[in-house]
């Protein structure tokens, strides 16, 4: 790698981070927003789910809900959050802004290497597609090859797609080999270092110091919000799952 090769690598590690620490700034927020009332008049307590799962406390039912309700949130803010750190340390664009110079069927691809003549379809993991998806996305790839763009499929994060997923490509001309790339085969690939999954690793562990223990904050949210719904429904779980409804 050439002195310009690696600095311009460490810009866009740089970049990165940045995309993270909003990401976590979000998180602390996204916690800190949870309130009693949020729980009680916003839907946030299922008391249907409470019965049937047999929780006997506020502070089961508190528990739980705040848990689901955070990995929901985070579970699909952070798949855009995904999207963008491969993409920047890649090096790449967005399609959607270079559709003046390509045509507006680039828009659609996540990532592009201009230079490469390369487009990219980001996903999280490998159970984000279906059948379906895997369809939508060869015709967008013959599309992408019918301008001189190699189309690649990449997944963040897995070891294996499904195999649905292998299936239908290979069977739409797009062999798993040739056209898929999971975890660390993306940098592999795109950075010509199979190692190079360690340095994001250290990245996102960098960023994650800035919020500290998010269980601990999860905890006393819940701690705080069980005190209060105790007090205000005398303690009777079902007085609370009355008043959701």
């Amino acid at each position: 790698m050439s002195a310009t090769e690696a600095k311009d690598l460490e810009s866009r590690k740089r970049d990165a981070l940045k995309c993270l620490c909003e990401f976590v700034s979000k998180v602390k927020n996204l916690i800190e927003s949870i309130s009693a009332e949020s729980l009680i008049e916003g839907g946030g307590i299922n008391p249907y789910m409470v019965k049937t799962l047999g929780m006997k406390s506020i502070k089961e039912a508190v528990n739980f809900f705040v848990h689901r309700r955070v990995e929901r949130s985070l579970g699909t803010s952070f798949g855009i959050v995904l999207d963008n750190l491969i993409r920047v340390l890649l090096g790449g664009m967005k399609g959607k802004d270079l559709t003046k110079q390509y045509g507006n069927w680039i828009g659609w691809w996540d990532a592009v290497l201009p230079d490469r003549k390369i487009v990219i379809s980001i996903k999280s993991g490998p159970a984000d597609m279906d059948k379906d998806q895997v369809l939508y996305f060869a015709e967008r790839a013959r599309e992408a090859r019918k301008h001189g763009f190699r189309p690649f499929l990449v997944f963040a994060y897995g070891k294996h797609a499904f195999p649905v997923i292998e299936r239908y490509l290979r069977e739409e001309g797009f062999p798993p080999d040739e056209y898929l790339r999971i975890g660390r085969e993306i940098f592999e690939e795109f950075l010509l270092d199979s190692e190079y999954y360690k340095e994001v690793l250290r990245i996102c562990e960098v960023a994650g110091k800035d919020i500290g223990d998010v269980f601990e904050l999860i905890e006393k949210k819940i701690e705080s919000l069980t005190e209060e719904l105790e007090k205000r429904y005398q303690g009777s779980l079902d007085r609370l799952l009355e008043n959701t409804l």
